[in-house]
C-alpha cells in the first residue's frame, strides 16, 4: 500500500471534524447517485436536499445497501463507516480511535475489519496508532465513495446503452470523471477506481 496524502478531503487535526468532514461528503455523494437513479434534483427534493424533512444519514445509507448488485464485503463497508460515523457523531466522549475501538464489540470488530482491509503493507510505517487508524479511515471513506459512484455510473451506461450508444469503456468512464468532478478528491477516487480496475483486469487474467 502507498503512503498518500489523507488531507484532500479534509485538513483538520481535530479527529471528530476530520471524520465528520469525510461523512458529509460521503452523504452528498449517496444523495447525488439516490437522486440519478430515481430521476429527482437531489439538491432540492424532499428526501435528498439539505431541508428539515430530508432523510437522515443513516437512512440514506440504509436505502443504498438495498441497491442490487452490492457485494457483502461492500456491504460490511458502509456498515462499518457508518458506525463509525454515528459513534464520533453522537458521543461526546469518543474523540480517538482508541475510544471507539473500546466501545465494545461492534468496536473491536471494525478494528479488525480495518486491519484485514488495510495493513496489507508490512513497509508500511507510521508514527504511532492514531495515525495508522486515521490512514485506514481515510482508505475506507474513498472506498464507500467508490462503491457509490460505481452504482451510479453502472446505472448510467444501462441508461446509454438503451440509445445503442457504443464503445461502454468511454461511456463508463466519462459518466465517472464527470459526475466526481463537482466533488473534493475526485481525481484521488479516480486514480483507485483505475486501480481496482486493473486489479480486476490482472485477477481475471490469471484465472
Amino acid at each position: 500500500m502507498e503512503k498518500i496524502d489523507i488531507n484532500v478531503i479534509s485538513q483538520s487535526n481535530d479527529l471528530r471534524l476530520y471524520v465528520l468532514e469525510h461523512t458529509i461528503l460521503i452523504e452528498e455523494h449517496i444523495s447525488a447517485t439516490l437522486g440519478a437513479l430515481l430521476n429527482i434534483e437531489w439538491q432540492t427534493s424532499k428526501s435528498f436536499g439539505f431541508n428539515s424533512s430530508a432523510l437522515s444519514f443513516n437512512q440514506k445509507v440504509q436505502i443504498v445497501q438495498d441497491i442490487e448488485g452490492l457485494e457483502k464485503i461492500e456491504i460490511q463497508k458502509l456498515t462499518d463507516l457508518m458506525s463509525i460515523r454515528n459513534k464520533f457523531a453522537h458521543v461526546r466522549s469518543i474523540i480517538t480511535f482508541e475510544d471507539f475501538f473500546g466501545t465494545g464489540v461492534n468496536g473491536k470488530s471494525i478494528k479488525r475489519n480495518l486491519e484485514k482491509w488495510y495493513n496489507t503493507d508490512a513497509t508500511l510505517e507510521f508514527d504511532d496508532e492514531e495515525t495508522k487508524y486515521k490512514h485506514f479511515f481515510f482508505l475506507l471513506a474513498v472506498e464507500v465513495i467508490l462503491i457509490i459512484w460505481m452504482k451510479r455510473m453502472n446505472y448510467g451506461f444501462r441508461e446509454k446503452s438503451k440509445n445503442k450508444e457504443i464503445n461502454q469503456n468511454k461511456i463508463q468512464l466519462e459518466t465517472l470523471e464527470n459526475a466526481l468532478k463537482k466533488f473534493p478528491g475526485g481525481k484521488l477516487i479516480l486514480n483507485f477506481a483505475y486501480e481496482k480496475a486493473m486489479k480486476k483486469m490482472k485477477t481475471v487474467k490469471e484465472i
